[in-house]
């Protein structure tokens, strides 16, 4: 019998740089106006997204927003009731799970207890008959993960973080186009949630293999995503860069869902030069910031976003808006107030300092304020409610 040649991981990833490099920007995954609904339900609602060869993209939303949905049609485990799933440009839609090709780590691993490591790892190649140099690309994997030497211990032996990279190993070992991963870290401590989250990010970088990873978690997705689809109610409010998600939120759902932020509203003062003054309401204060896209006459009602380590805290008169505090948080290296102001409640963050003169007192009288660099213009409706439905 004729034996395949075993290929190591890095001949693998420089194969597919090499591809991408010579060939056009498609998406490898292409969701096409996907809706999902169960007995009049409405799960998922017209989801559009492509996703690039070797991305990391997160479905980042709250309980019930259709993530988790989301992604078992683009597993196969639920089909769309309209819309279409496409990889490489080929419908998938109605094909079955086993037919794609795709890896799944679970949220519960669903590794098996009766087998070693090792075995764990191999699963999917032997129920693919993919069996030609089996032990070293299982052992190449191994290595990938950080488990050499690894191979005999059973999944009872080994820590929770271990058995992460076991579920991880066994996925990426069939070399597939697309890796799904449901909430896999959410089980964990922070601190080895953390340390797993760069080994994530390194692994995906190291195959090359595109990632789409479900979260709720909004830290776990600004760390590791180069694009991030932010979901509220079966819709996909908001798909790009983690930068642009966190500092130019394109809703008040996003501002809010992702971090923590100031939300002011108020009305369009004036409109010149492709910038707008907006007259705040209930504080006698103004703010210019960029039109962006809008168009936005006078009077317009607009909110904006400012992220809580952008406002300035000062004493007095320093800044225009007057507010009280009401309680603060530690978290060693900042300190956050909450405020009590006319415009509503503030939050403020500052370095803390030991000896700077933090923590204020409650009660303690401030002003606060920000650059007019540091605001987001979100003009339109606000965010769309929350679904109640299950995900």
């Amino acid at each position: 019998m004729i034996q395949t040649p075993h290929i190591p991981i890095a001949s693998i990833v420089e194969t597919q740089n090499l591809a991408r490099d010579n060939t056009p920007a498609e998406p490898i995954l292409s969701i096409d106006h996907v809706t999902k609904r169960f007995d009049g339900a409405t799960a998922v609602s017209s989801v559009c997204i492509d996703i690039m060869q070797g991305e990391f993209v997160t479905l980042l939303g709250p309980s019930g927003c259709g993530k988790s949905t989301l992604l078992r049609m683009i597993a196969g485990f639920e089909t769309p009731t309209h819309g279409r799933i496409l990889m490489r440009g080929e419908d998938m839609s109605h094909r079955p799970a086993y037919d794609r090709e795709i890896g799944l780590v679970f949220q519960n691993l669903a590794l098996f207890p009766h087998m070693n490591v090792f075995d764990n790892v191999a699963f999917g190649l032997r129920a693919r008959g993919r069996t030609d140099g089996l032990k070293a690309k299982v052992q190449d994997m191994l290595a990938l993960v950080g488990l050499d030497g690894f191979d005999d211990r059973r999944t009872g032996q080994i820590s929770g973080g271990q058995r992460q990279r076991v579920a991880l190993a066994r996925s990426l070992v069939t070399q597939p186009d697309v890796l799904l991963l449901d909430e896999p870290l959410s089980a964990l401590d922070l601190k080895l949630r953390r340390q797993l989250q760069t080994e994530l990010k390194r692994i995906q970088q190291e195959t090359g293999i595109t990632f789409v990873f479900v979260t709720h978690d909004q830290e776990e997705a600004l760390s590791m995503s180069d694009r991030i689809a932010v979901m509220n109610a079966g819709r996909v409010e908001q798909f790009g860069s983690a930068v642009d998600t966190y500092h130019r939120p394109a809703t008040e759902f996003v501002a809010r869902f992702v971090g923590e932020t100031n939300l002011l509203r108020g009305q369009v003062q004036a409109a010149s030069g492709g910038r707008v003054t907006l007259k705040l309401d209930n504080v006698n204060a103004t703010v210019t910031v960029p039109a962006g896209d809008s168009s936005l006459g006078l009077g317009t009602d607009v909110a904006i976003s400012i992220r809580p380590e952008h406002m300035t805290l000062g004493t007095g008169t320093d800044q225009p808006i007057a507010a009280t505090v009401l309680s603060h948080s530690f978290s060693g290296a900042t300190i956050t107030y909450a405020l009590d102001s006319a415009a509503g409640r503030l939050l403020a963050q500052v370095p803390f300092q030991p000896g700077g003169g933090h923590p204020l007192p409650a009660k303690a009288s401030v002003s606060v304020g920000w650059a007019d660099t540091a605001v987001t213009l979100i003009p339109g409706k606000p965010g769309h409610s929350q679904s109640d439905m299950e995900n």
